[in-house]
């Protein structure tokens, strides 16, 4: 550790460094919203322990960035396993019997698209069911509802009394809502496709908006070629998208919200 330069200093000038890889750490592993924003906070709580012990290892071998973002995505995953380790099959899931809660866990906790989480599970030995099949038996799996209870008046309950066109309105909004999960897996596969490099430039740039300029001097590389590199990388993620099934007007769609 630099003597001009103490660990809690450290961790004073690069907390916008931690929030921006907490976040891509976080999205990595499905979480989003007010669950990743937990996780910022948490990480920034095991980074300040015991004195700031962790950013005392600190040498100056490699660059500050650098250690910082391996330290995040080291705590992403022990905050992965924590989550994890709190997970309960549903009573539902555990009825229906293996490979049910196997399946539950996989979809509904880790986030893998029905395809990946079947193919786990026959890799793994555990079913030999088919992708539809194991559809079915999700499918009778109850989502599980929120943890908070949610006040509704009157008029929210006499609204149960809907006739079909309200019906017809949320059968729509569901297909819409699967339509987008599909087009957001279709995402997340191509990206691992890419280097770590390449998927960081692709989530700094064209999902969170930052600059070029702002992604070379983050990621410490030289900014002219990365002008270069970007259109390249926005083409390469169009053909790993339409390999992945994704339509053109999806693919339109998709691209289009990653824009800066």
């Amino acid at each position: 550790m630099p003597d001009r330069q103490n660990p809690k200093d450290i961790f004073l000038e690069h907390i916008a460094w931690i929030n921006k890889v907490a976040g891509i750490a976080s999205r990595k592993h499905g979480r989003w919203g007010e669950e990743a924003d937990d996780f910022a906070a948490w990480a920034q709580m095991k980074i300040i322990q015991d004195d700031y012990a962790v950013l005392g290892k600190f040498r100056g071998e490699s660059d500050i960035k650098t250690f910082l973002a391996t330290v995040v995505t080291r705590l992403s995953h022990g905050y992965s396993r924590e989550r994890r380790g709190r997970w309960r099959p549903s009573a539902a899931a555990t009825r229906l019997g293996p490979p049910a809660p196997e399946l539950e866990m996989l979809v509904r906790r880790d986030r893998y698209p029905l395809s990946q989480a079947a193919e786990k599970l026959r890799t793994e030995g555990r079913t030999d069911m088919t992708d539809p099949q194991l559809a079915r038996l999700l499918a009778r799996i109850p989502e599980r509802g929120p943890l908070r209870p949610v006040e509704v008046g009157a008029d929210v309950v006499l609204s149960g009394a809907e006739g079909a066109s309200r019906a017809d309105e949320r059968v729509s909004a569901s297909e819409a809502e699967d339509r987008q999960r599909a087009m957001k897996e279709a995402l997340d596969r191509a990206l691992q496709q890419l280097a770590p490099e390449e998927k960081l430039i692709v989530l700094m740039h064209f999902r969170d908006g930052r600059t070029l300029a702002d992604v070379a001097r983050d990621l410490d590389i030289d900014q002219k070629p990365l002008y270069r590199q970007a259109p390249k990388l926005r083409e390469r993620l169009k053909q790993l998208l339409i390999a992945e099934g994704v339509s053109p007007a999806d693919l339109h769609e998709l691209l289009e919200e990653s824009e800066p």
